[in-house]
């Protein structure tokens, strides 16, 4: 009966220890695309927003105006 519980036991601790692996991955994998969101959201911040002015000369030049 001694190699029964021992085998329950070892069981359960695997159960747990792949838990513990699976959970740790997957906030790894979640750090990762926020590491990567974070970093997308800094460089469309960087980057220079067009003038309003040279918006509407693009505009009043691609319609014929001037």
């Amino acid at each position: 009966m001694e190699n029964f519980w021992e085998s329950v036991n070892l069981m359960i601790f695997v159960y747990a220890l792949a838990a513990v692996i699976s959970l740790a991955v997957a906030w790894i994998i979640k750090l990762l695309f926020g590491v990567i969101r974070l970093k997308e959201k800094r460089a469309a911040a960087d980057s220079p927003a067009p003038d309003e002015a040279s918006t509407e000369a693009e505009k009043s030049v691609a319609e014929g105006t001037t």
